[in-house]
């Protein structure tokens, strides 16, 4: 498999949402997996990535040396060398490297993730949400991890026979070292595949459609199933019904609309799909706690505070 190198990016409503493309357009597709050091993104950058998204791949950081900050969402949270930090599709995130940083960063595409996630649920664990974990040197996940890397940059690197089986065999250790690190961390991933295909397919269409304002009736009906088999597939899976998915996946944008972009509270509520700007506040504020504005002024005052825990974080 080739290098992979970033050619461009997509503009949305609030933050760049990045792609990776390979040297040629035929040599991206379901199965993809990049591994590259980390020096070598963040040197050129001077060692600052702004915060951004990947909508078709997720990525994970072993930052091996060196220190910094981490981006998820809207919070910041500080780590340091060993640690493994974890960011699932679809996430806002940034980094903060100190000048001293190594080690590696991993990307794979969402299509081969989803696979990989169907026939192995319980590495779902995995990807739940971003997060630091926190590791030793001495560590028997540190080693697998590391070396785990170094063999998968050689199988991409390769040509030899079976190097894609050998190079899935790599990923997987690396996967199954972070599981059994934060194995703690998520419970609520021992699910039948037919709930499990439902509620990707909900959360697929649930990434289309959550900006139209559509009801949980609407999006059963576009997913040809009764409200209360969704209802049922999601308790089991996620843990909560449907509407909460729904009203986290629009809380996490209006959040970001407010941190990063410079849409009125008014305006964030129609760009979200809201008919009326003052439901959106109060709907806001009983998700949050806090009016949007109340929230804007609070993260914008205090944009270097890396005491607030990234969500996940354990």
């Amino acid at each position: 498999m080739s290098r992979v190198r970033f050619v461009g990016r997509t503009e949305g409503a609030t933050v760049p949402r990045y792609h990776l493309y390979g040297e040629a357009a035929s040599g991206v597709g379901d199965w993809f997996v990049n591994v590259e050091p980390l020096a070598d993104r963040c040197r050129a950058n001077g060692w600052r990535i702004e915060p951004h998204s990947h909508p078709h791949f997720g990525q994970i950081v072993f930052v091996r040396g060196g220190a910094g900050l981490m981006t998820a969402e809207t919070d910041r949270r500080p780590f340091a060398s060993p640690s493994v930090l974890i960011v699932p599709v679809n996430t806002v995130h940034g980094f903060d490297y100190g000048m001293d940083s190594d080690g590696w960063v991993l990307t794979v595409a969402e299509p081969y993730l989803r696979n990989l996630l169907d026939r192995m649920p319980e590495l779902r664990a995995v990807w739940s949400e971003p997060r630091i974990l926190s590791l030793a040197v001495d560590d028997e996940e540190t080693s697998d991890i590391r070396s785990a890397l170094l063999r998968l940059d050689r199988e991409l690197d390769g040509q030899a026979a079976g190097n894609v089986i050998a190079a899935e065999a790599c990923l997987l250790t690396v996967l199954v070292a972070i599981l059994r690190r934060g194995e703690t961390a998520t419970a609520l991933r021992q699910n039948s595949s037919g709930n499990a295909a439902l509620v990707r397919e909900f959360r697929e269409l649930l990434e289309r459609r959550y900006r139209e304002g559509w009801t949980v009736a609407q999006f059963a009906a576009e997913l040809k199933v009764p409200v209360a088999q969704l209802r049922s597939a999601c308790l089991q899976v996620e843990g909560q019904p449907p509407s909460n998915l729904l009203h986290d996946r629009l809380r996490v944008e209006a959040q970001r609309i407010l941190v990063y972009s410079d849409m009125t509270v008014a305006q964030a509520a129609y760009w979200l799909g809201f008919q009326d700007p003052a439901y959106f506040t109060r709907f806001f504020t009983r998700i949050c706690n806090e009016s949007p504005s109340k929230y804007r002024e609070r993260k914008r005052l205090s944009p270097g505070d890396a005491s607030r825990s990234a969500p996940g974080e354990s």
